[in-house]
């Protein structure tokens, strides 16, 4: 069921066009993670569901009431919307009890005990309640923030790069108890991220703004895997991408003859594969099957668990991940297979 709809959103500051006819749908108890480059209008759409921000036109809806109606809006305050931002923003001269209850209604009955759940709810040690804020660490902080943000029982949870400031190791142990806390809670939540890692693996729906308008929006895998063209590929991930002549299935690249995502299309095509779609074997004597060719490695990265192999491939350097066990010597000759499909990018219209 459509929780969240976002329909027809643009915004301009003076002559940039911020947001341009930007739909999209957030279905109830999901979570969408907006991406985009910098400049891209991720964080401006977020202002707008928030209320922070008028559109010049377009609707903000949510649960069937509209927020927004062009620059006719609901204030932020009455929308019952909670917001995490990057720095957590916590009042520094409150403890960590104090910083978590600002967000009750004054006279909220059993104020300490809903204080106490709260702080189990996104596991923290209730000995921290008389904390303040600098006596705690990046991530304890950043549940305190999210803490303050639950006790206004909000219908929906914007997280504006809540996690940007955080170490890596840190920052994924985070993102997972973030995910676990508002699954926990049946919220619908928004993420806006420049880690496009972090969107694919927090959301279940991936929006990519691009230039101020929606370049695509899907399930992780659908993006990752079928991007909608050369731009959000590589954005989204490391990118092989060459020209191949399809039909019927399969396309003929420098890799050889590969199983892809034709469907009616015949001809030249723009096709890609992600590093991890291939696979190097030692060369084994006998015809090569379908699906496999042979390269020689012109260099090895190291990387530990993920190490970076290069091959020359009809003359233009193919960087393949490969595993730091078994890796090829440089100056071998090895077998690539190709696993799964190539996707077929749609051919631009003239």
């Amino acid at each position: 069921m459509t929780f969240l709809t976002i329909k027809d959103i643009s915004k301009r500051y003076g002559p940039v066009l911020a947001l341009d006819r930007i739909d999209l749908d957030v279905v109830a108890g999901s979570r969408t993670a907006i991406v985009g480059p910098s400049g891209s209008g991720k964080t401006t759409l977020l202002r707008i569901i928030a209320g922070f921000e008028q559109p010049d036109v377009g609707q903000v809806v949510l649960e069937g009431e509209t927020l927004a109606d062009g620059p006719a809006i609901v204030p932020a305050h009455r929308r019952g919307i909670g917001i995490v931002s990057q720095d957590g923003a916590l009042f520094p001269h409150l403890s960590v009890a104090d910083n978590i209850g600002f967000g009750m209604e004054r006279g909220t009955p059993n104020r300490e005990t809903l204080i106490h759940d709260l702080v189990d709810m996104v596991e923290l040690d209730r000995t921290m309640l008389d904390r303040r804020p600098h006596q705690l660490s990046g991530g304890q902080q950043q549940r305190v923030a999210l803490a303050r943000a639950l006790a206004r029982k909000p219908r929906l949870m914007l997280l504006d790069e809540p996690f940007s400031a955080l170490d890596t190791g840190l920052r994924e142990n985070m993102r997972k108890a973030v995910s676990r806390v508002l699954q926990n809670a049946g919220i619908t939540a928004i993420l806006v991220t420049h880690d496009q890692a972090e969107a694919l693996s927090f959301a279940d729906q991936v929006a990519v703004l691009r230039d101020g308008r929606l370049v695509q929006a899907g399930t992780p895998q659908t993006l990752y895997l079928n991007p909608v063209d050369r731009e959000t590929a590589t954005f989204l991930g490391d990118a092989i991408l060459m020209q191949a002549e399809v039909a019927d299935g399969f396309a003929d690249c420098l890799l050889g003859r590969i199983e892809a995502d034709t469907k009616d299309r015949r001809g030249r095509a723009d096709i890609m594969l992600r590093p991890e779609q291939l696979r190097l074997t030692a060369m084994i004597e006998g015809p090569e099957p379908l699906q496999t060719c042979s390269a020689k490695v012109v260099d090895v990265e190291f990387g530990g668990a993920v190490c970076a192999v290069t091959l020359a491939l009809g003359g233009a350097p193919l960087v393949v991940k490969s595993s730091g066990v078994g890796l090829p010597a440089v100056g071998s000759t090895v077998q690539v297979a190709v696993l799964g499909k190539a996707h077929v990018f749609k051919a631009v219209a003239s």
